[in-house]
Formats: structure tokens, C-alpha cells, sequence
């Protein structure tokens, strides 16, 4: 299975979440903020705090389904795209969304977060997932 999905980096600070659908459904960041302000009842002026239902309602707007959030035990459990739960803080939770994509046999994290320059991270020693969901188009 090719997957193909582009790196989006979030335009605001709490909007990592929006980003990896964005990603995922192959729209604009805009166009799934405003998916969030209409549908979730998010404030126009943020913050974009998401959580998985929150994910899960808008990728199903699109057409995906969003497995149930399962804690992260390894690569291995990972679908051809799945959406990863990272600790950013050493806080032990997660706190930062990421899509991990598993094609043939490369993998790579594509990571919203403006500081990163790297289009596709492959640096597992830095990347901490707590928990992760596979993702399907239905």
C-alpha cells in the first residue's frame, strides 16, 4: 500500500491536531480549523486543544475511521498511516500529536510542530510516543 500524505505544519501553537487531519484528508490547515470552529464548536480565537474524539469526529467527516486509542508498545502495532500521542515535556502524557506513516519498509513521522524543519522524521531516539491509533479510510 503507497500512502501519500504531506506534512502540514500547525499555524497556531495548540493546532497540531488539526494539522495531522489536515495531513491525513489532504486539506488545508485553514480549511480544517474552520471544520472545528463550524462542527466541534471550537472558539475562532482558539485555542485548538484536540483530544482523540475530537480527531476522530473530524477525520469521519472525511471518510476515516480512527481506531481506539491503544498504548503505545512499539512500531511493530502500527497501520500503513496511524496517528501517534507524543510526550514533549517529559510529563509521562502525551501532549503533542504526530502522524506515522509505514510504507513499504520506510517509516517516518511527519511532526506539525512549526520548530521542526525536517519534512519526515526518522529520529525514533527523540520521539516519544505514549499512545497511537490506527487510521483506515471506510
Amino acid at each position: 500500500m503507497t500512502v501519500a500524505v504531506q506534512r502540514i505544519v500547525q499555524e497556531d501553537g495548540t493546532g497540531c491536531g488539526l494539522a495531522c487531519v489536515a495531513m491525513v484528508v489532504g486539506c488545508t490547515y485553514a480549511e480544517i480549523r474552520i471544520l472545528a470552529i463550524n462542527e466541534l464548536g471550537f472558539d475562532p480565537a482558539g485555542p485548538f486543544f484536540t483530544d482523540y474524539a475530537d480527531i476522530r469526529a473530524m477525520l469521519a467527516s472525511f471518510g476515516y475511521r480512527l481506531s481506539r486509542r491503544t498504548v503505545f508498545a512499539g512500531y511493530g502495532s502500527l497501520s500503513p498511516l496511524s496517528l501517534l500521542g507524543v510526550e514533549r515535556a517529559g510529563s509521562g502524557e502525551e501532549d503533542h500529536w504526530m502522524v506515522h506513516v509505514k510504507c513499504g519498509l520506510d517509516r517516518y513521522a511527519l511532526d506539525p510542530a512549526g520548530q521542526v524543519k525536517s519534512e519526515r522524521r526518522r529520529d525514533w531516539w527523540r520521539i516519544f510516543p505514549v499512545s497511537y491509533a490506527n487510521i483506515t479510510k471506510f
